[in-house]
């Protein structure tokens, strides 16, 4: 396997991660506005979809560092196998 494939491979696996990954933090962002928003007269209930949009914004974060970090790594391959 050429090193030109493997970056090309290993570019799509990590776009596919990563797509994957925000996936789950909209559907945890979406689950934690519902439940903090709903007329159920439970605090813990309403704390909880607090706590889950809290820990979606802090993925949110982190996926955005490391979608950067992967994206400049597959450049510097991308760099290497053209041979420049």
């Amino acid at each position: 396997m050429s090193l030109q494939a493997l970056t090309q491979q290993l570019s799509l696996l990590t776009t596919q991660l990563s797509l994957l990954a925000w996936t789950l933090f909209a559907i945890t962002w979406v689950i934690g506005s519902i439940l903090k928003g709903s007329p159920i007269p439970l605090r813990e209930v309403k704390e909880f979809g607090h706590g889950l949009m809290y820990d979606a914004i802090k993925a949110a974060f982190w996926l955005s560092v490391w979608s950067t970090i992967a994206a400049l790594i597959s450049w510097i391959a991308n760099l290497l196998a053209s041979g420049v």
